[in-house]
């Protein structure tokens, strides 16, 4: 939210919201969102950030057709931002191995996972930034949104 506000206000970005489909999503505190587009209607080349929001559907790993979107972000060095949630789905399929990062605990990630590979690199902060991945605990919504405006030089 806090990000997202801020990057709305500025002349460089405009926040487009990606669903899996076209169909309204609603979030966990029930607010009904109409994506501007599908997962396979992404225009990479317009994309300045992918931001992955918090919600316990990830903890699950139930969304296997963002695999391929994020992994597509982060080999065109487009950053990515994972808070709360999406940390477990960032970390179960290798995309926090080499990088630091943090999440909601340590013991989230590896109750979660099981086998959870980057333990070496968890940063116990609230948000980390690094090589173009930023994640963040669940709580730490202004730490995020300092790190996203910071990647993105608006602040």
């Amino acid at each position: 939210g806090l990000a997202l506000a801020e990057m709305n206000k500025s002349a460089d970005y405009q926040v487009k919201t990606v669903g899996f489909s076209q169909d309204i999503a609603v979030t966990m505190g029930g607010v009904s969102i109409i994506p501007d587009c599908a997962l396979n209607e992404i225009d990479y080349s317009e994309a300045a950030i992918l931001v992955l929001p918090g919600g316990e559907m990830w903890e699950n790993d139930p969304v296997m057709d963002l695999l391929p979107v994020v992994g597509k972000f982060i080999d065109l060095k487009i950053p990515v931002a994972a808070i709360c949630g999406p940390t477990v789905f960032l970390a179960r399929h290798g995309f926090l191995e080499n990088v630091a990062h943090t999440s909601n605990g340590r013991n989230y990630l590896k109750n979660l996972i099981g086998e959870y590979r980057g333990n070496n690199l968890y940063v116990n902060q609230p948000s980390v930034s690094s090589e173009g991945i930023i994640t963040a605990n669940g709580i730490a919504s202004v730490e995020f949104a300092r790190d996203i405006l910071g990647e993105l030089s608006i602040y």
